[in-house]
């Protein structure tokens, strides 16, 4: 197996730490310690570097022990998401900062080693990455029975010893892999929803289940911790749920939620349906076409009424309720159910004037933020 070396080297090059920065302040601009950054840009970075520096095991010597990073204890909050109450944790700015350096690193070494169709959490790897496998198998009669299993709270019951184990199996720097453990200090148990790094490191974690189940079965497809498995033999697939169980446990500790069962793909006989549809990754596949869940759709139909009862009331949309809409199109334009589409969505809205609203308060937001630099450098130069 192939050794990774002098990863926290790359951590202090100041490029790296300067892409990191960029990368982290997408979406998040408005932000106060965000600005006061940006002001100072250059000494930020070098401080950044610093840190990194003085961030050793404790039987290392540091020229500053007291500049090391030290992660602070965080609040958490509840946060509901289709149904479920989860916990986020909301990382400080520069401990942000250091993950996506972190990632900037190790990110290229998980995404080259896991398995080619887990989806979720990578670059050019989402969703719709993981439907057009899924409909290719079905099109080519390789499922005819599938296996749909969950990991029971995945994030909150991964132990990070046993990530960290597994790291150290491809990663020889101490250093590196210090500062790694060091951002889960104060989590002896669970990945924290919120931090940058989790999703990479949940993803990691399964590649060596991914790569035995994909020897059994190549109808096999992950999307974080929702598997799906397809085949022709049941018996097979149902040998292999037990192994999964017995590998979870054996190896991570984990277990699947109790709702597994090897199910009849959907077919036709004689005029009747028979089987169930696969649903996963917020898509549902029929043998003959592709579709989404039922509660997107009636959000999308939801807002779509909303915005026409404004409109015929003569008052504006509101902006959320645009943004809202378009991309909720998407589930129309990428699966087969553009007669809902023309029946319930399409005689509510104007796609065009909905685009105009989102792109007059884009110009207005960026005016304004080129405004506001421009009387800083005004103020530099006065």
């Amino acid at each position: 197996m192939k050794k990774y070396k002098y990863l926290y080297r790359k951590m202090l090059d100041e490029e790296l730490i300067r892409r990191a920065f960029y990368k982290m302040r997408r979406g998040k601009t408005k932000r106060k310690e965000l600005k006061e950054i940006e002001k100072n840009l250059e000494i930020e970075i070098r401080t950044m570097r610093i840190m990194i520096e003085n961030t050793k095991p404790p039987d290392v010597k540091v020229e500053h022990p007291e500049l090391a990073f030290e992660p602070v204890h965080h609040k958490v909050s509840f946060v509901m998401d289709a149904g479920k109450e989860r916990e986020i944790y909301k990382p400080e700015i520069h401990e942000l900062w250091l993950q996506h350096i972190i990632m900037l690193v190790l990110g290229p070494i998980i995404q080259n080693r896991s398995y080619i169709y887990s989806c979720g959490s990578m670059p050019k790897r989402g969703g719709h990455y993981g439907k057009k496998i899924i409909e290719k198998w079905i099109r080519d009669g390789k499922i005819k029975y599938f296996i749909k299993i969950d990991i029971r709270h995945f994030y909150r019951n991964v132990r990070i010893k046993i990530v960290m184990r597994y790291l150290k199996r491809i990663i020889a720097d101490d250093w590196f892999l210090y500062i790694i453990e060091l951002c889960f200090k104060w989590f002896s148990k669970g990945l924290p929803l919120g931090f940058y790094i989790s999703q990479w490191l949940a993803n990691y974690l399964l590649e060596p289940m991914d790569f035995a189940i994909a020897k059994e079965e190549k109808c096999y497809v992950r999307y974080v911790d929702d598997i799906a498995i397809g085949g022709k033999n049941k018996k097979k697939l149902a040998m292999l749920l037990k192994r999964i169980k017995m590998c979870l446990g054996r190896w991570y500790r984990l277990k699947l939620k109790r709702n597994y069962q090897v199910c009849k793909f959907d077919y036709t006989k004689a005029g009747k349906t028979i089987g169930r549809p696969i649903d996963i990754m917020g898509f549902v596949f029929y043998k003959n076409r592709t579709s989404f869940r039922k509660n997107t759709m009636v959000r999308a139909t939801r807002i779509a009424r909303k915005i026409h009862k404004r409109t015929e009331e003569g008052k504006r949309i509101y902006l959320k309720h645009a943004r809202a809409m378009l991309s909720r199109l998407g589930w129309f334009k990428n699966t087969d159910t553009y007669d809902i589409y023309e029946r319930r969505v399409k005689p509510f809205i104007k796609v065009k004037k909905l685009k105009r609203i989102i792109a007059i308060a884009d110009r207005r937001k960026r005016n304004a933020g080129m405004e506001k630099r421009n009387e800083r450098y005004r103020a530099a130069a006065a």
